[in-house]
């Protein structure tokens, strides 16, 4: 369904945030995250999909303010301004 892909792709953005700030993971998983996050679509790319085809329209993606995921992202979704360190 379009809205469970939007919680979906928004929760994983998030969960790479999480995983690239939590200095109890080895540096390499954590680093893993900031090149997979660097790629993966963020809040607004999800958007800009849900708006360029509507549900209404067959659309694969639903908006996100239309789809509750805000209370899972501990850190808020990924978004264009995402900006994260090079772990050491």
């Amino acid at each position: 369904m379009p809205t469970e892909r939007t919680r979906a792709l928004l929760w994983a953005g998030g969960f790479l945030i999480e995983l690239a700030r939590d200095k109890r993971l080895p540096v390499e998983v954590r680093r893993r995250a900031v090149v997979i996050a660097r790629h993966f679509p963020t809040k607004e790319d999800v958007t800009d999909l849900a708006f360029l085809q509507p549900i209404e329209a067959g659309g694969p993606l639903a908006p996100p303010d239309e789809v509750a995921w805000k209370d899972d992202c501990k850190y808020g979704p990924l978004l264009h301004g995402s900006r994260f360190g090079w772990p050491e």
